[in-house]
Protein backbone atom coordinates (compact mmCIF):
# COMPACT_ATOMS: atom_id res chain seq x y z
CA UNK A 1 0.00 0.00 0.00
CA UNK A 2 1.57 3.31 -1.09
CA UNK A 3 1.55 6.35 1.13
CA UNK A 4 -0.21 9.51 -0.04
CA UNK A 5 2.09 12.24 -1.23
CA UNK A 6 2.63 14.76 1.59
CA UNK A 7 0.91 18.07 0.91
CA UNK A 8 4.17 19.86 1.72
CA UNK A 9 5.97 17.95 -1.02
CA UNK A 10 3.39 19.01 -3.59
CA UNK A 11 3.60 22.66 -2.60
CA UNK A 12 7.39 22.55 -2.55
CA UNK A 13 7.42 20.98 -6.02
CA UNK A 14 5.11 23.69 -7.30
CA UNK A 15 7.46 26.39 -6.05
CA UNK A 16 10.66 24.62 -7.11
CA UNK A 17 10.10 24.83 -10.87
CA UNK A 18 12.27 27.74 -12.18
CA UNK A 19 9.49 29.27 -14.28
CA UNK A 20 6.95 29.11 -11.47
CA UNK A 21 9.53 30.48 -9.04
CA UNK A 22 10.01 33.48 -11.32
CA UNK A 23 6.25 33.98 -11.49
CA UNK A 24 5.84 33.78 -7.71
CA UNK A 25 8.72 36.18 -7.18
CA UNK A 26 7.05 38.61 -9.59
CA UNK A 27 3.75 38.32 -7.75
CA UNK A 28 5.48 39.24 -4.50
CA UNK A 29 5.04 42.88 -5.54
CA UNK A 30 1.44 42.50 -4.35
CA UNK A 31 -0.05 43.52 -7.69
CA UNK A 32 -2.23 41.60 -10.13
CA UNK A 33 -0.75 40.57 -13.49
CA UNK A 34 -2.15 39.05 -16.66
CA UNK A 35 -0.92 35.72 -17.96
CA UNK A 36 0.66 37.54 -20.89
CA UNK A 37 2.63 39.82 -18.61
CA UNK A 38 3.83 36.88 -16.55
CA UNK A 39 4.76 34.91 -19.67
CA UNK A 40 6.87 37.82 -20.92
CA UNK A 41 8.51 38.18 -17.51
CA UNK A 42 9.34 34.47 -17.31
CA UNK A 43 10.36 34.17 -20.96
CA UNK A 44 7.89 31.41 -21.89
CA UNK A 45 5.00 31.05 -24.33
CA UNK A 46 1.40 31.83 -23.40
CA UNK A 47 0.29 28.15 -23.41
CA UNK A 48 3.22 27.21 -21.19
CA UNK A 49 2.36 30.01 -18.75
CA UNK A 50 -1.29 28.93 -18.68
CA UNK A 51 -0.22 25.44 -17.58
CA UNK A 52 2.02 26.86 -14.85
CA UNK A 53 -0.69 29.20 -13.58
CA UNK A 54 -3.23 26.38 -13.45
CA UNK A 55 -0.90 24.39 -11.24
CA UNK A 56 -0.29 27.37 -8.95
CA UNK A 57 -4.04 27.87 -8.66
CA UNK A 58 -4.65 24.19 -7.98
CA UNK A 59 -2.05 24.18 -5.21
CA UNK A 60 -3.50 27.27 -3.57
CA UNK A 61 -0.43 29.44 -4.19
CA UNK A 62 -2.12 31.91 -6.55
CA UNK A 63 -5.54 33.44 -7.11
CA UNK A 64 -7.23 34.76 -10.23
CA UNK A 65 -9.68 37.61 -10.70
CA UNK A 66 -11.59 37.83 -14.00
CA UNK A 67 -12.32 41.35 -15.18
CA UNK A 68 -13.80 41.92 -18.59
CA UNK A 69 -11.81 40.00 -21.18
CA UNK A 70 -8.82 39.63 -18.89
CA UNK A 71 -7.87 37.39 -16.00
CA UNK A 72 -5.53 38.86 -13.41
CA UNK A 73 -3.30 36.71 -11.22
CA UNK A 74 -1.84 37.38 -7.78
CA UNK A 75 -0.55 35.48 -4.77
CA UNK A 76 -3.22 33.60 -2.88
CA UNK A 77 -2.71 35.49 0.38
CA UNK A 78 -0.21 36.93 2.84
CA UNK A 79 0.72 33.49 4.17
CA UNK A 80 2.04 32.51 0.74
CA UNK A 81 3.94 35.79 0.49
CA UNK A 82 5.55 35.28 3.88
CA UNK A 83 6.49 31.70 3.02
CA UNK A 84 8.19 32.90 -0.16
CA UNK A 85 10.02 35.65 1.73
CA UNK A 86 11.21 33.04 4.23
CA UNK A 87 12.53 30.89 1.38
CA UNK A 88 14.34 33.94 0.00
CA UNK A 89 15.98 34.45 3.40
CA UNK A 90 17.15 30.83 3.39
CA UNK A 91 18.37 31.02 -0.22
CA UNK A 92 20.22 34.31 0.23
CA UNK A 93 21.77 33.06 3.47
CA UNK A 94 23.44 30.12 1.74
CA UNK A 95 26.22 31.96 -0.09
CA UNK A 96 29.05 29.77 -1.33
CA UNK A 97 31.63 32.11 0.19
CA UNK A 98 31.88 35.65 1.59
CA UNK A 99 33.34 36.77 -1.74
CA UNK A 100 30.40 35.27 -3.64
CA UNK A 101 28.00 36.91 -1.21
CA UNK A 102 29.65 40.29 -1.77
CA UNK A 103 29.54 39.91 -5.55
CA UNK A 104 25.85 39.03 -5.41
CA UNK A 105 24.92 42.12 -3.41
CA UNK A 106 27.06 44.33 -5.64
CA UNK A 107 24.90 43.56 -8.66
CA UNK A 108 22.79 46.67 -9.49
CA UNK A 109 19.54 44.71 -9.46
CA UNK A 110 20.25 43.27 -6.02
CA UNK A 111 21.35 46.65 -4.67
CA UNK A 112 18.09 48.20 -5.84
CA UNK A 113 16.01 45.40 -4.28
CA UNK A 114 17.90 45.60 -1.01
CA UNK A 115 17.47 49.36 -0.80
CA UNK A 116 13.70 49.55 -1.35
CA UNK A 117 11.16 47.08 -2.71
CA UNK A 118 7.57 46.03 -2.36
CA UNK A 119 6.83 42.93 -0.30
CA UNK A 120 3.27 41.82 -1.04
CA UNK A 121 2.20 45.45 -1.23
CA UNK A 122 4.14 46.93 1.68
CA UNK A 123 7.52 48.64 1.89
CA UNK A 124 10.56 46.42 2.46
CA UNK A 125 14.32 46.62 2.22
CA UNK A 126 16.52 49.19 3.97
CA UNK A 127 13.85 51.86 3.70
CA UNK A 128 11.14 49.57 5.03
CA UNK A 129 13.24 48.76 8.09
CA UNK A 130 14.01 52.46 8.60
CA UNK A 131 10.33 53.38 8.26
CA UNK A 132 9.38 50.91 11.00
CA UNK A 133 12.21 52.02 13.29
CA UNK A 134 11.34 55.69 12.81
CA UNK A 135 7.64 55.26 13.54
CA UNK A 136 8.38 53.32 16.72
CA UNK A 137 11.14 55.68 17.89
CA UNK A 138 8.86 58.70 17.53
CA UNK A 139 6.00 57.02 19.35
CA UNK A 140 3.74 57.21 16.30
CA UNK A 141 3.18 53.46 16.42
CA UNK A 142 3.06 51.28 19.53
CA UNK A 143 3.10 47.53 20.12
CA UNK A 144 -0.18 46.15 21.45
CA UNK A 145 -0.58 43.61 24.29
CA UNK A 146 -2.67 41.36 22.06
CA UNK A 147 -0.01 41.41 19.36
CA UNK A 148 0.60 43.61 16.37
CA UNK A 149 0.81 47.39 16.41
CA UNK A 150 -1.51 50.38 16.42
CA UNK A 151 -1.03 54.01 15.40
CA UNK A 152 -1.06 56.41 18.36
CA UNK A 153 -3.16 59.60 18.35
CA UNK A 154 -0.01 61.65 17.70
CA UNK A 155 0.97 59.30 14.91
CA UNK A 156 -2.49 59.57 13.39
CA UNK A 157 -2.15 63.34 13.11
CA UNK A 158 1.34 63.20 11.60
CA UNK A 159 0.64 60.37 9.17
CA UNK A 160 -2.62 61.91 7.98
CA UNK A 161 -0.69 65.10 7.21
CA UNK A 162 2.22 63.32 5.53
CA UNK A 163 0.20 60.75 3.62
CA UNK A 164 -3.38 61.95 3.03
CA UNK A 165 -5.53 58.85 3.06
CA UNK A 166 -2.56 56.65 3.90
CA UNK A 167 -3.37 56.40 7.61
CA UNK A 168 -7.13 56.26 7.17
CA UNK A 169 -7.25 52.69 8.42
CA UNK A 170 -5.32 53.53 11.60
CA UNK A 171 -8.57 53.37 13.57
CA UNK A 172 -8.96 49.72 12.62
CA UNK A 173 -8.44 47.42 15.62
CA UNK A 174 -4.86 46.31 16.11
CA UNK A 175 -3.58 42.82 15.54
CA UNK A 176 -3.28 41.72 11.93
CA UNK A 177 -3.82 45.29 10.72
CA UNK A 178 -0.12 46.06 11.29
CA UNK A 179 2.49 43.49 12.25
CA UNK A 180 6.16 42.56 11.86
CA UNK A 181 7.59 40.81 8.82
CA UNK A 182 11.23 39.70 8.78
CA UNK A 183 13.06 41.37 5.90
CA UNK A 184 14.99 38.74 3.90
CA UNK A 185 17.81 41.10 2.91
CA UNK A 186 18.14 43.07 6.16
CA UNK A 187 17.37 40.27 8.66
CA UNK A 188 15.32 42.78 10.63
CA UNK A 189 11.61 43.54 10.73
CA UNK A 190 9.63 45.83 8.51
CA UNK A 191 5.90 46.48 8.87
CA UNK A 192 3.34 44.34 7.04
CA UNK A 193 -0.45 44.18 7.04
CA UNK A 194 -3.32 46.20 5.54
CA UNK A 195 -2.15 49.44 7.13
CA UNK A 196 1.39 49.00 5.79
CA UNK A 197 -0.09 48.37 2.33
CA UNK A 198 -2.11 51.58 2.61
CA UNK A 199 1.04 53.50 3.53
CA UNK A 200 2.97 52.26 0.50
CA UNK A 201 0.08 53.07 -1.84
CA UNK A 202 -0.04 56.57 -0.36
CA UNK A 203 3.73 56.98 -0.80
CA UNK A 204 3.38 56.01 -4.45
CA UNK A 205 0.41 58.35 -4.94
CA UNK A 206 2.30 61.20 -3.27
CA UNK A 207 5.24 60.72 -5.62
CA UNK A 208 7.64 59.72 -2.85
CA UNK A 209 8.38 56.41 -4.54
CA UNK A 210 8.06 54.94 -8.03
CA UNK A 211 7.83 51.33 -9.10
CA UNK A 212 10.58 49.92 -11.31
CA UNK A 213 9.25 48.20 -14.42
CA UNK A 214 9.67 44.44 -14.31
CA UNK A 215 10.95 44.42 -10.74
CA UNK A 216 9.85 44.73 -7.14
CA UNK A 217 12.43 47.48 -6.64
CA UNK A 218 11.16 50.94 -5.68
CA UNK A 219 12.91 54.15 -6.65
CA UNK A 220 12.98 57.06 -4.20
CA UNK A 221 11.95 60.35 -5.86
CA UNK A 222 12.86 63.92 -4.79
CA UNK A 223 9.51 64.55 -3.02
CA UNK A 224 10.19 61.47 -0.91
CA UNK A 225 13.66 62.68 -0.02
CA UNK A 226 12.21 66.01 1.05
CA UNK A 227 9.12 64.77 2.86
CA UNK A 228 10.12 61.60 4.66
CA UNK A 229 10.67 62.40 8.35
CA UNK A 230 13.17 59.57 8.86
CA UNK A 231 16.82 59.16 7.87
CA UNK A 232 15.75 58.67 4.28
CA UNK A 233 17.98 61.30 2.72
CA UNK A 234 21.26 59.88 4.04
CA UNK A 235 20.12 56.30 3.44
CA UNK A 236 19.14 57.00 -0.15
CA UNK A 237 22.44 58.68 -0.83
CA UNK A 238 24.22 55.52 0.26
CA UNK A 239 21.70 52.99 -1.09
Amino acid sequence: MSLAEPRLARVAAAIADPTRARVLARLLDGRLHTAGELAAHAGVTAPTMSAHLKLLLDEGLARVRPQGRHRYYGLADGDVAHALEALLRVAEGRAVSPAADLRRWQRPQMQALRHARSCYGHLAGELGVQWRQGLLARGWVQAQPQGGYAVTPAGQVVLDALLPGGAASATTPAGRCLYDCVDWSERRDHFAGPLAVAWLEAMLAQGWLRRTAGSRALQVLPPGLAAWPMTLSSAAANG
